[in-house]
């Protein structure tokens, strides 16, 4: 009995370190859709570098490759503020990843299953980067009033002190949704009807058909649409070939 405790013990330490590791790396490269700009914020760049922090590149790719389509049609223009699939894109990882079970004979069954289950998080996300933009206002005025007292380094303070509360709270954000996620990934999925299953891998096979479908719709210049095929493509032969290896 003590054994077992100690063995629980171990795992849950284990994965909470995980969780907090994910969570400040995560937390600082989704910096970078607001102060850094270097694009390492894209779900297809942020997902598989998830994954290869935890194990397992392809997992990343194939998220990745889902949100960097799904919400391609609504950028960040003017006072638009969209979905932040980048904390999406590492909370979706990272919860499957670091569940206990044991997925591989049903891996595409459960990350169609955690894609389908994380999408309304997508609208949370929003919202909450709606309320950070309204909170850095009162700090936009202040550093207004530090221009006008000729005060650079108040200036500075108040930007990095932007940045920092940005950080923070996407670092909170990742470190409980993941940690949800794992929770309901290891306790729901095992328990879902065969019929469901089954459902979930046709899905993971839907799925990508919409996105691209979302993706053409995009797409204003006729010639570059069989570009777009040829390279996607590609890219799912270079995926199925990673796999097979």
């Amino acid at each position: 009995m003590l054994n077992d405790l100690q063995n629980i013990y171990e795992v849950v330490n284990d994965m909470v370190v995980k969780v907090v590791i994910v969570s400040v790396i995560g937390g600082f490269l989704c910096l970078d859709r607001t102060c850094l700009q270097t694009m390492l914020s894209r779900p297809v760049v942020i997902a598989p570098l998830t994954g290869f922090l935890l194990g397992d590149v392809l997992t990343g790719l194939s998220i990745g490759a889902f949100l960097e389509l799904l919400w391609i049609d609504k950028p960040q223009i003017g006072i638009y503020v969209p979905p932040n699939d980048s904390l999406l894109a590492v909370t979706i990882v990272s919860s499957l990843l670091l569940a206990s079970g044991q997925y591989e004979q049903t891996r595409h069954e459960v990350i169609a299953f955690a894609f389908l289950l994380f999408i309304p998080l997508g609208f949370v996300t929003q919202r909450m980067d709606t309320a950070l933009i309204q909170s850095n206002e009162l700090l936009s005025e202040k550093a207004l009033q530090a221009a006008k007292a000729d005060d650079p380094r108040g200036i500075a303070r108040l930007h990095m002190g932007a940045i920092a509360k940005t950080f923070a709270v996407y670092c909170l954000f990742l470190f409980f949704s993941i940690i949800v996620g794992v929770m309901i990934i290891e306790t729901v999925f095992p328990l879902l009807p065969v019929f469901v299953i089954k459902a979930m891998g046709l899905m993971y096979l839907i799925i990508p058909a919409v996105l691209i479908a979302v993706c053409l719709n995009t797409v204003k210049i006729r010639s570059t649409v069989p570009v777009f095929c040829a390279l996607f493509l590609a890219t799912m032969v270079i995926i199925e070939i990673i796999h097979a290896f």
